[in-house]
């Protein structure tokens, strides 16, 4: 068996082209990235004093206590409370809350009053009603469906309720506020993400 010999040169091609090789199998795999999650039913249900509704009775007050626009009644407490939601993981920790009703022109933080359930013939005018997270009472939720107004934290455990507090009230929209029902309707939706 002949050998060859190898020159200077050629020896270092060969040495070079070994090490190349080696490092580019290192680069090759240099690690892995591994994708964990899960998908969930969106399960989560209100709920609330009237089945999966709530009743939040705002009370009874005079016009004379309108006597500016801005002017609020007496600010209401209410829970929206959650059910059968899935337990907390890293990838969903909260659920979001977004809300829609009819609301005044050019204000989706007032809910339009209307005599959806009390009597009397003609609706209150010019008030509006208003909701906050409890505790920010200058913060007003928008009615037109918008993201990231309140959240809430999923439980730890199956079979735990979670819920959010909020204040509701009157707010006069201008002057004279006149008498009537003042009832108004609020959609509650719940968002995975």
């Amino acid at each position: 068996m002949e050998m060859t010999k190898l020159t200077g040169k050629a020896l270092f091609a060969v040495v070079f082209a070994c090490f190349v090789s080696f490092a580019q199998a290192d680069e090759m795999n240099a690690g892995k990235i591994h994708f964990t999650g899960s998908i969930i039913e969106p399960t989560c249900e209100i709920a609330g004093n009237d089945g999966k509704d709530n009743k939040v009775p705002l009370g009874t007050y005079p016009t004379s206590l309108f006597t500016a626009k801005d002017i609020e009644s007496t600010l209401i407490p209410f829970t929206i409370t959650l059910t059968k939601c899935p337990v907390a993981t890293t990838g969903l920790p909260a659920v979001q809350l977004t809300f829609n009703g009819t609301t005044v022109t050019n204000d989706p933080t007032l809910l339009v009053v209307s005599k959806i359930t009390s009597d009397g013939t003609t609706a209150a005018t010019n008030v509006g009603i208003a909701v906050s997270p409890s505790g920010d009472s200058s913060t007003l939720i928008k009615f037109d469906g918008s993201e990231d107004q309140a959240r809430i934290t999923l439980p730890l455990a199956a079979g735990t309720d979670v819920s959010a507090d909020f204040d509701a009230r009157y707010k006069a929209i201008a002057t004279p506020v006149t008498a009537g029902p003042a009832d108004a309707d609020l959609t509650v939706n719940i968002l995975y993400r």
